[in-house]
């Protein structure tokens, strides 16, 4: 067993719930583009091959540049609400409540990680702290 692989998941955590966080973003962002269809994050492990790929759901809506790393499927969302008048689909409330879910998440694998490190910090140190 790798002495990092827990820190290593962790840190596949950390980059998907930031990833998650701008397809969210973008989703508030377009709440007034006619015809929009709100999108979410899901999670794809290819045998630990992973990359990050985000895109934009139509021509004219704003998508998240590529930056590589873990990979994550823009998908549908699929609890979308019956579109509006002009077609949008995105409920700000919904929208806010998960990125604010997301963040708790994303700062609470934020903490296991510091943790995590501070452990191999103090291991690596001999157990001396400071």
């Amino acid at each position: 067993m790798s002495l990092l692989k827990g820190v290593e998941q962790l840190r596949v955590g950390l980059d998907y719930h930031l990833a998650r966080h701008n397809v969210l973003v973008s989703n508030l962002a377009q709440a007034q583009t006619p015809g929009y269809k709100p999108v979410d994050l899901a999670r794809s492990d290819f045998g630990g091959e992973m990359q990050v790929a985000l895109a934009a759901t139509a021509p004219g809506h704003v998508g998240v540049a590529s930056t590589g790393g873990p990979s994550f499927a823009v998908i549908d969302d699929p609890h979308a609400a019956a579109s509006s008048a002009d077609g949008n689909a995105v409920d700000i409330d919904r929208e806010a409540v998960k990125i604010s879910t997301n963040q708790v998440r994303y700062d609470m694998l934020a903490q296991l990680a510091s943790s995590e490190l501070a452990s191999l910090a103090w291991a690596a140190g001999d157990g001396r702290t400071g």
